[in-house]
């Protein structure tokens, strides 16, 4: 007979429930860990080293306030997202949300979607760090290494480092994250010292500026430079009082990702000021950010910032393995896949299986796209990452509805603001960005309806799977064995 297991609330962690191999580790991170690997599958360095150029380019001087919105609609998000934390901890997230709220079928058909989405961002991740890679190493050592022997390279070590316990990635995630940053508070430094190309200005931040024909294409940049935040959840079995450090977290690290993208943006349009910023745009986009850099702190520093570029996309992909593991266990444990997929180390409690099959998942995939012609810019490192981007909005506006539907059949503590007013509010929001994610596509991928479509369609495939995995097994339950 086969069976599907309700998401966990709380699972157990004695002795005995350990033995069994199918328990995280309990105790592991804390508000600070949890934060790292936010902000490290974030990238803030890449966004803005990788994206800012791309994000002026439709938005102009407002772009700031871009990230600054898309940051204040993820924070009313985090209300609801947090309000169900409380209620229930279990390393699928969303998976677990959306089942609790909204029932079996549509929770299984949403696990398969975030795993998905998390997987394919990791192999744009992880492809786009090796072509990073391979130009570092040529330009600084001169060493010729293919971009593909580089992205497998990293694929293997970030999954070394998520099999062994989750505190020593985050240690290395917060090594990393400091030394990104830091750098960007550098050029930002700088920039205010030296007062700008043409001054301090506060134009980004006028509600007039907001009325321009492009401002949809601008928050498809601005809205998926914040994917990860939400993966505060995906740790709740292995925080320390998860009840706290995860809503604590989550909010901490949007918070941070606002400023941090508000901010260094507001500076590379003062560095580059209004008036030039057009110009330099026009001859070596791709190049803004360094340039400025040289210009205000030096060719140094900006070698030093190729090479945290390719350590940024190097925390990122390890925070997205461990998103897509951790998705990959929870979805045996509770039956939805082989149960194998449930088993942990019993040295260090993480997923097994799991880890190991989603770095095949990954790796393999990666290889199959280096044996093509297809650029791995722009063409393998946004078709796999657009998915990401929609697949988490719809899982959000998902999650939102499941809140309000737990909470109506739920007696809890939570306000109405927690429990209805802001996740509704949320959705909505949400919902236009999704709009407008889907109707601007064509400006990230290049593609038309069709190529699009297909762009799409693991989430689709995903999602069906899921639901009609759930649907089967509900009938296995309800069907005598007959012997």
């Amino acid at each position: 007979m086969h069976t599907i297991e309700p998401p966990a609330s709380s699972r157990p962690t004695s002795p005995d429930a350990q033995a069994t191999g199918n328990t995280l580790r309990p105790n592991m991170v804390g508000v600070r860990d949890l934060v790292f690997f936010v902000l490290s599958a974030a990238a803030p360095l890449t966004v803005m080293a990788g994206f800012a150029a791309l994000a002026f380019s439709l938005g102009g001087i407002v772009t700031p306030s871009g990230y600054l919105i898309a940051g204040a609609v993820f924070a009313l998000f985090a209300v609801g997202f947090n309000a169900m934390s409380r209620h229930m901890r279990n390393s699928g997230a969303f998976y677990a949300y959306i089942t609790q709220g909204l029932g079996p079928v549509a929770g299984s058909g949403a696990a398969l979607v975030a795993y998905l989405s998390y997987a394919l961002g990791q192999i744009g991740f992880a492809t786009v760090a090796g072509v990073f890679a391979s130009r570092t190493l040529h330009d600084l050592a001169g060493l010729t290494l293919s971009w593909q022997v580089c992205a497998v390279t990293l694929g293997l070590l970030v999954a070394a480092l998520s099999y062994l316990k989750v505190d020593l990635g985050a240690r290395v995630l917060a090594v990393l994250l400091t030394a990104e940053i830091g750098i960007l508070f550098v050029l930002a430094i700088a920039v205010l010292l030296k007062g700008g190309h043409e001054g301090l200005t506060a134009q980004s931040f006028n509600p007039a500026h907001l009325m321009t024909p492009t401002i949809g294409s601008l928050f498809v940049i601005t809205f998926v430079v914040y994917i990860g935040f939400e993966q505060t959840a995906i740790y709740s079995e292995e925080a320390r009082d998860p009840r706290r450090t995860v809503p604590r977290a989550t909010y901490l690290s949007v918070g941070v990702l606002a400023a941090v993208y508000t901010f260094i943006s507001w500076i590379v349009l003062v560095a580059a000021g209004p008036h030039r910023l057009t110009s330099m745009l026009t001859e070596d986009p791709s190049n803004l950010v360094f340039d400025l850099n040289t210009e205000y702190v030096g060719s140094t520093m900006t070698t030093v910032m190729h090479v945290l570029i390719v350590t940024s996309f190097l925390a990122g992909v390890l925070a997205l393995q461990n998103a897509g593991s951790r998705y990959l266990f929870s979805l045996g444990r509770d039956g939805i896949l082989p149960v194998v997929f449930g088993r942990t180390n019993p040295r260090t409690q993480t997923p097994s299986v799991a880890g190991i099959s989603h770095t095949v998942l990954v790796i393999g995939t990666m290889t199959g796209f280096g044996l093509t012609t297809l650029d791995p810019y722009t063409q393998i490192t946004v078709w796999t990452s657009v998915p990401t981007l929609v697949g988490v909005l719809l899982l959000e506006i998902a999650t939102c509805f499941a809140v309000i539907r737990y909470f109506r059949r739920i007696p809890s503590e939570e306000n109405l603001w927690q429990r209805l007013v802001a996740p509704a509010l949320a959705a909505l929001l949400l919902t236009g960005v999704a709009v407008l994610v889907l109707t601007n596509m064509s400006i990230l991928t290049g593609l038309g309806t069709a190529g699009n479509a297909i762009v799409l369609s693991p989430l689709l495939v995903g999602l069906l799977a899921g639901c009609g995995r759930a649907l089967w097994l509900g009938a296995a339950r309800s069907t005598p064995t007959g012997r």
